[in-house]
């Protein structure tokens, strides 16, 4: 509140309004510190800046814009992530009483009634915290703008009842459009996929800035309180505390909101008592990284306040970068005599720390590995459980210009193999593979790329198996003897790489996500858009032709008014399944948004294959689609474009496409039967 606050109040009249309103509201904060969003005020100094704020810009509605403009800058965070998880603005009104912890302590919010655009709320002041005009109004700035994480306008907020006016509590009847205006152009319908895109990137942000915080910072200590105040930002709650032990039984603790005296106690009990034995308002997690269990990092509400689920796996996000420093704080006393090699493990961390997705961060891995080890080449091995498959990503030594040189690799566990083993059991313990020792799948994966010796280290976490890094020397095999010194090297590099991967497979899921259908798993427009775009630059450069297809159903609104919007999904599923499968695998095939596809037929397709791949689309209505109960028929009405002949830019090409498609259905009857 204070930040958005002092953010509006400079932009009304600069410092010198600022520095009016602290005076008025008799703060002694400075500016920096109530434009952190780490720190928290009083009630009372709160309300006293909100008066003084709306005396100073002498704006009636300023504590309620100050409500407005909080709820906006929290529409890239995690936060803003959660409610949108809930999947509409109905369940965040639903959810409001958990939700309302994210933005005050000293109200709770209940939902009397709620239902397909309106909620009924009412707010009951804590004890010690009685209800104030201006708080009344900050609340119905911040009950307006749940539906703007849809793509609705804000919220209309009546509030007709008012506990600072007498009234036993306060009511607010908040209603909403139920759909979003229609967007007008493509690059518009663009613009808005991709704020939600950044949106969700931004769940991320301050989980990679942890990163570099942990690379910048020269002591252990350091590295733990900026780890404590980047959780404080990610997950909304008064309190944090970190509660570590030394090998030899030492107890050291980070805090936030406690004293000393309380620090200590609430550090003897998260180490001494099972997460599931506290109170629900405390969100206590591990922190735990492959080597050894160091302690506990705990989030602690006000009693009866309860987390989402998401933020237990943000604060376990920040706990396993706790868990990373101090390995490599452990590593480097242990081994300080190894100048060379920890500044090598150090230049790998920053490489990581770098990446975003899990194939960047295995490149990286790759590159970062040959300064650890002597050998001469790396790979990263990485499990995709989806498809049960080990595959390489990343393959790299000095002399190799061109990775791709090497050939696809990828293995499916044998029954008995070694493979199958690690996903049964995941150890993190190197496996050494020369001439003499090691399995036939190993001595493969070794000799494809010409190896005499092999070292294969585990990427694994509790219970899962995530890869393999496999260092390997073309001669001298002797350079990877399994000695002591290069196995710890090997372990720090296995713990910086498993910390990565998993926050690597988080933007992978995210990223996902965002550029794909929910529904089919499709492409969505967002995704479609900017591979059109991609297309038409290159075929422009190179003088080729793109082909655009744009499908409408024809018949599938009576599925719905007929068999209900269950079998309506399962028909669009059924359409999606068979429009890949007619297609290439160079083909693009999107769902644009309710029973509309599209396809872009790959630049430098001849136009025989093009015609082809047209044929066969139109081909894929001629059968019935099986759901789970019927077997329906259903048509496409087709439109075909071409660049450059029919449009010169992407916008226009989906826009012509779009126009013979329409054509196409204005001369074709509509149909649908059950058989």
């Amino acid at each position: 509140m204070t930040a958005v606050l002092i953010a509006r109040v400079q932009t009304f009249g600069g410092d010198r309004a600022v520095a009016e309103v602290l005076e008025a509201a008799g703060s002694q904060r400075s500016i920096e510190y109530l434009s952190d969003i780490v720190n928290w005020i009083s009630y009372d100094e709160a309300i006293a800046l909100m008066r003084a704020g709306g005396r100073v810009t002498r704006h009636p509605q300023f504590a309620r814009l100050v409500g407005e403009d909080a709820a906006r800058r929290l529409n890239g965070s995690p936060i803003a992530a959660l409610f949108r998880s809930l999947g509409s603005p109905e369940n965040v009104y639903r959810q409001i009483a958990t939700s309302s912890t994210k933005y005050s302590i000293v109200t709770e919010l209940q939902t009397v009634d709620v239902g397909p655009g309106f909620a009924e709320i009412i707010a009951v002041a804590v004890d010690g915290f009685p209800r104030d005009a201006d708080h009344c109004a900050w609340t119905c700035g911040l009950l307006t703008q749940p539906t703007i994480l849809f793509g609705l306008p804000p919220a209309s907020v009546e509030h007709d009842q008012c506990a600072a006016l007498g009234a036993p509590h306060c009511r607010y009847q908040v209603s909403w459009a139920e759909e979003a205006p229609e967007v007008s152009t493509e690059s518009q319908q663009v613009s808005v996929l991709s704020g939600q895109l950044e949106a969700m990137k931004e769940r991320l942000h301050s989980v990679f800035e942890t990163a570099s915080d942990l690379i910048g910072a020269d002591e252990i200590t350091d590295v733990l309180a900026k780890i404590i105040d980047r959780a404080a930002i990610e997950i909304r709650a008064p309190r944090y505390l970190l509660a570590i032990t030394t090998p030899g039984g030492q107890l050291h603790y980070h805090h936030r909101g406690f004293d000393q005296q309380e620090a200590v106690g609430y550090a003897e009990t998260i180490l001494q008592n099972h997460a599931q034995a506290l109170p629900e308002e405390w969100l206590v997690v591990p922190v735990r990284s492959s080597r050894r269990d160091y302690g506990r990092l705990l989030a602690l509400h006000e009693a009866g306040r309860r987390f989402f689920a998401e933020e237990r796996e943000l604060l376990e996000v920040y706990a396993r970068y706790a868990a990373s420093a101090l390995d490599s704080a452990t590593a480097l006393m242990d081994a300080q005599q190894r100048y060379g090699q920890s500044s090598a493990l150090l230049q790998l961390a920053r490489a990581l720390a770098d990446a975003g997705t899990s194939g960047e961060i295995a490149s990286r891995l790759a590159d970062a590995v040959l300064g650890v080890v002597d050998c001469d080449r790396v790979g990263v091995y990485l499990w995709q459980p989806d498809h049960g498959e080990l595959v390489r990503r990343a393959m790299t030594h000095p002399g190799l210009e061109r990775p791709e040189d090497l050939g696809e690799w990828r293995h499916a566990p044998s029954p008995g193999g070694p493979l199958e083993k690690l996903l049964n059991d995941p150890r993190p313990e190197p496996m050494f593979i020369d001439a003499n020792s090691g399995g036939p799948v190993l001595h493969e994966m070794s000799a494809s790329i010409g190896a005499v010796a092999s070292i294969l280290v585990p990427l694994v976490i509790p219970d899962q198996f995530l890869g393999l890094v496999v260092v390997s020397v073309m001669d001298r095999p002797d350079r990877l003897d399994p000695m002591p010194d290069l196995l710890n090297r090997l372990s720090g590099v296995a713990a910086q790489a498993t910390t990565a991967l998993q926050n690597g497979r988080l933007v992978d899921q995210i990223t996902h996500q965002a550029l794909h259908d929910a529904l089919t798993g499709l492409a969505n427009r967002l995704q479609f858009a900017e591979q059109l775009r991609r297309a038409i630059n290159h075929a422009g450069q190179h003088g080729e032709t793109v082909t655009l297809l744009y499908l409408d159903l024809d018949g599938f609104k009576p599925v719905n008014d007929q068999f209900g919007h269950d079998a309506g999904d399962e028909l669009l599923i059924a359409v999606a399944r068979r429009l890949s499968n007619c297609t290439r695998s160079a083909d693009t095939v999107a769902r644009l948004g309710g029973d509309e596809f599209a396809i872009l037929i790959a630049a430098g397709t001849t136009p025989q294959d093009t015609d082809s791949v047209c044929d066969r689309v139109a081909q894929a209505f001629a059968e019935p689609f099986a759901t789970t109960a019927h077997q329906l028929r259903v048509g496409a009405s087709l439109g075909r474009a071409s660049f450059p002949a029919d449009a010169d830019d992407a916008e226009n090409l989906l826009r012509r496409a779009d126009a013979a498609m329409f054509n196409t259905k204005r001369a074709r009857p509509q149909s649908v039967r059950r058989r």
